[in-house]
């Protein structure tokens, strides 16, 4: 079916395609990329039965996360694969009608699609991690979202709790403050450790220190998500290509426990982006969750696969056509 598909679009003038420099695919061994990526195209082929089970491996439908990366500065991301289904009866095994679908098409039509549970893991790419320590100050900064902006504080107030509380109305700093109190601060700063667990620990005594935060001896600095729950904050190191986000990531928004009225998408994010050989932070990403994607790229520990159930009444009210989110 692919390969007809394929052939059939070759019959027609398509753009002309992008030299083999100007782009990069960002996921590890094209995870989650459509097989037709001259058109960012997936083939799905539907025939008999109440539902169609519609599953798409190693990538969220409707995410932001960067797949393709183009040197001219646009990017393909996961929510722009198309879908085009093909009914065919599979006892004559002809065409009954074709569907060229969108994820939001699908997500408004037959709800969300499912999400898997693994492990998540994030790539900033070196054309983006060079782009950003370009920058003066390098760093990459979104305020905080819409729904978080009602919440936060935008006065600095040495905080009272412990940075391992629940985050309260009004107490939670906002992203701007952590701008000027701790991202701006770590430029030149130096995160000690060998191994990531512990320079994850130390950037947390860091920013806690930064923010006014009076860790206890016996307090664990590390374990939970965020790292610190009482400002909705997750802080990573950067010296590779990689960064492990493990169970929760903005790829997928829900509710996080640790934090009341936060999803996945509102979590603050600190990055710091150091030199693997000594240390040293040269720049900083500070932002809410739901704008990750739109500069780097998610991926998995694991091939997984999202789904969403089409009534096969859809298809039957459309036999013998060709049709784009009718």
């Amino acid at each position: 079916m692919r390969n007809l598909i394929a052939a059939t679009l070759e019959k027609h003038p398509l753009p002309p395609p992008c030299d083999r420099g100007s782009y990069t695919v960002i996921s590890p061994k094209k995870k989650g990329v459509p097989r037709i990526i001259r058109e960012y195209i997936d083939t799905y082929i539907a025939t008999t039965g109440d539902a169609y089970n519609l599953q798409v491996w190693n990538r969220n439908p409707v995410g932001e996360s960067i797949q393709i990366e183009y040197a001219f500065g646009e990017n393909l991301h996961e929510r722009d694969v198309r879908f085009v289904i093909v009914r065919v009866n599979p006892h004559t095994f002809k065409v009954r009608s074709i569907f060229l679908l969108s994820s939001d098409y699908i997500v408004k039509h037959f709800g969300k699609f499912s999400r898997p549970t693994i492990k998540h893991q994030v790539i900033i790419s070196d054309k983006t991690r060079r782009k950003i320590l370009e920058t003066h100050p390098p760093i990459l900064y979104y305020p905080d979202t819409a729904r978080v902006e009602t919440m936060v504080s935008q006065i600095y107030e040495r905080p009272r709790a412990s940075m391992r509380d629940k985050p309260r109305l009004g107490q939670v700093l906002a992203l701007r403050i952590l701008r000027e109190k701790v991202a701006t601060r770590l430029i030149n700063a130096t995160i000690e450790g060998v191994a990531t667990k512990n320079r994850g620990q130390f950037l947390e005594l860091l920013i806690s220190q930064y923010l006014g935060y009076m860790p206890r001896a016996d307090e664990p600095l590390r374990g939970s998500y965020p790292d610190l729950p009482n400002q909705a904050l997750e802080a990573k190191v950067q010296d590779s290509p990689t960064i492990d986000l493990g169970r929760y990531t903005p790829r997928f928004e829900e509710d996080v426990p640790a934090c009341p009225g936060f999803t996945t998408s509102d979590i603050r994010y600190l990055i710091a982006l150091t030199d693997e050989k000594t240390g040293a932070v040269t720049g900083v990403v500070l932002c809410p969750g739901e704008k990750l994607g739109e500069h780097f790229s998610f991926v998995a520990n694991t091939s997984y696969k999202c789904q969403r159930t089409i009534p096969m009444r859809f298809f039957d009210q459309h036999e013998g056509r060709a049709v784009h989110d009718p």
